[in-house]
């Protein structure tokens, strides 16, 4: 069973410590040869306010949320074939990105709750996948 109050309580320390979507954002660019070239006209305050924005969706969504949810579907839509384009393997260099970035910044870091990061990720990554060809 995923700890979504632990997984929210983790993204508030980090969110506390420092710019954790800024490290997460070095990290992912560098995390494949493919990701960096879309983002080449992307506006980073906007994108970074989106990214915290997700990932309270992802919580919600984790939590069965009905806001959750349908956040996720226009992510889903959003980043599809027929959007964004992102091809659903880069999906894992994101969430590495971003896992790394959280054990980073959260002092309270620790395997279980690692776990409970990937299990709430994984979740909305599988839904957005789930969508891509729509």
């Amino acid at each position: 069973m995923i700890d979504v109050a632990e997984v929210e309580e983790s993204f508030e320390r980090c969110m506390l410590k420092g710019d954790v979507v800024e490290r997460f954002y070095a990290l992912f660019m560098d995390s494949h040869p493919d990701i960096r070239p879309r983002f080449v006209n992307t506006d980073f305050d906007s994108q970074k306010k989106l990214l915290r924005q997700s990932i309270g969706l992802a919580i919600l969504h984790a939590r069965n949320n009905p806001v959750g949810r349908i956040g996720i579907n226009r992510l889903a839509r959003s980043h599809s074939k027929s959007g964004l384009n992102i091809p659903p393997p880069l999906y894992a260099y994101w969430k590495k990105s971003f896992l790394q970035a959280v054990a980073e910044f959260d002092s309270e870091f620790s395997d279980e709750l690692g776990s409970d990061w990937d299990r709430v990720l994984q979740k909305t990554i599988d839904d957005i996948v789930a969508g891509y060809e729509e």
